[in-house]
This record gives structure tokens, sequence and C-alpha cells, in this order.
């Protein structure tokens, strides 16, 4: 099955052509895949990255893929070339089987505490190697990740569709800020992070961990945003499994990282925020009850 989406031309340059296709993401300008069967290497997944993807940008989350696989986990590195068409970039990527728990019980999400610690091991020291994603930050070295996002702009259009959370976006960005540097965030070590280790990103089959998808905000940050993009704030049983399951492999965190985890998770809230505001000012669609819903966990409010 093909759509308007996925090109002929990509299938015949990866060698696709003549397989079993089915759209598993399809959502334009955004990540899309495909699933393919019955190719020589098995079923695989073609992904179609991003508008604003660049082939720096897709380089190292490959290299982060290859990595990890080279380490035994099963996650979807690169089994062909990056191919270009109509300006968006497509690879074949390994299928990774299993499916995600859903609704998680207290155990599920203990696993899953488990399991990102031992993501954490295995790609330890990765990050001297591989320096920063380009266009990325840690989320304590600015109000975003991201260093293509204008904040100052961010604001002046948030301002003008609604004044209130205007002022509540400058405001928590400003709050968020002075809580990093009271407890020295700066200092704040950093690794290579999955970006998020949610639950639907996490695969099991049998009860036991099949694969870890979607790298595609994997960059250089602290394992207290890595737990805040993870959604720990609402998993006391994760964060704790996390940290029993680093102790036991001689990384515990340390008390520079404990003290950040509840200010980094405000400062994420801020940049789940600005990712909607730089949304709306580029296209005029503004989810204001989102913004506000992010703004609401940040713990900040308007003097």
């Amino acid at each position: 099955m093909l759509t308007d989406a996925l090109p002929s031309g990509v299938l015949d340059r990866l060698g696709l052509r003549g397989h079993r296709i089915t759209v598993l993401r399809d959502v334009p300008g955004q990540n899309a895949n495909w699933l393919v069967e019955g190719s020589p290497r098995g079923r695989v997944v073609l992904r179609r990255y991003h508008a604003r993807a660049t082939p720096a940008d897709l380089s190292y989350e490959h290299a982060v893929l290859c990595h990890l696989a080279g380490a035994g986990w099963v996650v979807p590195e690169p089994v062909g070339d990056l191919v270009r068409n109509e300006g968006l970039w497509y690879c074949p990527t390994r299928f990774v089987p299993g499916e995600p728990a859903g609704q998680e019980s207290a155990e599920q999400r203990r696993r899953r505490g488990r399991d990102l610690a031992r993501l954490h091991i295995a790609m330890r020291g990765l990050g001297e190697r591989m320096g920063q994603r380009p266009g990325w930050r840690a989320q304590h070295g600015g109000v975003t990740v991201h260093t293509g996002i204008d904040w100052a702009a961010c604001l002046r259009g948030l301002a003008e569709v609604s004044p209130r959370l205007g002022s509540w976006a400058a405001a928590a960005a400003v709050q968020t800020r002075d809580a990093l540097a009271a407890i020295g965030a700066g200092g704040l070590p950093v690794t290579v992070v999955h970006g998020d280790f949610a639950e639907w990103n996490v695969h099991y089959e049998h009860g036991r961990l099949a694969g870890v998808i979607d790298f595609g905000l994997t960059h250089l940050d602290s394992r207290p945003y890595e737990l805040a993009i993870a959604r720990t704030h609402r998993s006391p049983e994760t964060i704790d499994a996390y940290r029993a399951e680093l102790a036991r492999g001689g990384w515990p965190l340390c008390e520079l990282e404990e003290a950040a985890i509840e200010p980094v998770n405000r400062a994420f809230r801020v940049d789940m925020a600005a990712w909607q505001m730089d949304h709306g000012r580029r296209t005029g669609d503004y989810d204001l009850a989102m913004i506000e819903r992010q703004l609401s966990r940040t713990g900040t409010s308007l003097s």
C-alpha cells in the first residue's frame, strides 16, 4: 500500500518496491513510519524524518542507535542509506518487536525505571566522544533545548494572541532560570539521553524488554532532564527503581542531580510550552489550552 507521502522513487532507491507496505504513522511535516515486509532484510520500518531534520542532525541520532545496537540493544538502527526526496529524508530502520505497556501498573513503572537506568549505563561515556547534537543544548543551559527556537519572538507572538499567557510564559522562564541558578545547575554532569523514554516508546514482549524506539530527541543533557521527559514526576515507582538500578550499576545520581530533579522538571514544562508557542508563531495556529496546561505545571505564577 502506497500513499502520496511515500513516493515510489524512494522505494526504488532503497530496493523496497514490490513489498507489502503498511502505514504505521503519517502526519504531514512530521516523522512518519511505514512497515515494510518481505524485503531481503526481513521486516523493516521505513522512516520519514520531520521537515527540519538535517544530515548532521540525523547522523548524530544514527550514531547513538548504532552504538546501542552494538551493545546488544534492540533499537531502530539504520539498515540502509539515508535518501532525500522533495526536501525530506528517508531511511530504512530495524523493526523493533513488542508493544508498549499502555496503562502501566506499579510493577511496570518500576520495570521502565530499571530499563532507563540500564540504557543510561549503556550510553555512559558516549557523550564525551560525540559531543552535543547539532542544534541542541542541555535543558539547564537555556529556555529551550532546541537552539533554533527564538524565545523572544515566541513571547511576542503569544502576547499578541493572549497577553495573559504571554506574561505567564515570560515569568515562568525567569523563575525557572532563577531556581536552576540557585542550585548551581550549570555544574550538572551531562550524558547522552534518549530524550523521550516515556511508556509509549518502550516495547515489551512476554513481560520482558523487547526494544526501545524513537530516538528523535536524543542529545546531550542531564539525567534529571531525562527523568522529566520520561514523566517520572507522576511515577514515583519509576524514579525509585531508576535510582536503585543506577546504584547497583555503580553510577548513582550525585547530590546536585538529586537537587536538580524538580527545577529541571519545571524548566522542561517551559520548554514544552515553547515548542507550542514556536509552532503557533510559524503557523498562526496556537493551542492555547496546551500552552496553559504546560505553564500550569511549572509551579510558577505571575507576580
